[in-house]
């Protein structure tokens, strides 16, 4: 078991890094179609209508590329009014819940994800900005952003489960 979890470790690890070097590489892109807009616009008076559009789906596939590694590091937000009361043992248990929440969200979301991005893709929806681009493109970043999340919150909640991973106060936990 100690192998397979330690395998996991390394593919979560390795998927989570490739999409946040990703998510930093679309930053880059984002700021360059801002900056490029804006001088356009104040500069030559040349509005380029179609980059507002498309930095805000850049932002929504940034944001899915990189929630797993925040998970895996333990960064999430937290409210700790609460855990931060609770013994180790409770505290154990509230971080075993909160992955299994995760995990079970995540499926969800990644299922009703797949479905409307299939359904846009089947109807042929597009968005009605300038770009007219076909919707299932930024509607499949959602479950790949909530796979690549589940799978992240499966490796620590095994990691947990097996006492690999300890809970340091206040629920949350580090590798």
């Amino acid at each position: 078991m100690k192998s397979f979890l330690v395998l996991l470790e390394r593919a979560v690890g390795a998927l989570s890094a490739l999409a946040t070097a990703l998510a930093a590489l679309l930053m880059l892109v984002i700021t360059g179609i801002i900056g490029y807009a804006v001088a356009l616009r104040y500069l030559f008076n040349q509005p380029q209508v179609w980059a507002d559009e498309l930095a805000s789906y850049l932002i929504v596939l940034v944001v899915m590329l990189a929630i797993a590694e925040v998970l895996r590091r333990g960064e999430h937000i937290s409210i700790d009014l609460l855990v931060g009361r609770l013994g180790p043992r409770a505290g154990y248990w509230v971080d075993v819940a909160g992955l299994v929440a995760v995990i079970v969200v995540a499926g969800v979301l990644v299922v009703s994800g797949w479905d409307m991005a299939a359904f846009s893709a089947d109807m042929g929806i597009k968005s009605e900005g300038y770009l007219a681009m076909p919707m299932w493109l930024p509607q499949a970043t959602l479950p790949l952003g909530f796979a690549l999340l589940g799978l992240a919150a499966l490796n620590r909640l095994l990691r947990l489960l097996t006492g690999l991973e300890v809970t340091q106060g206040k629920g949350a936990h580090r590798p």
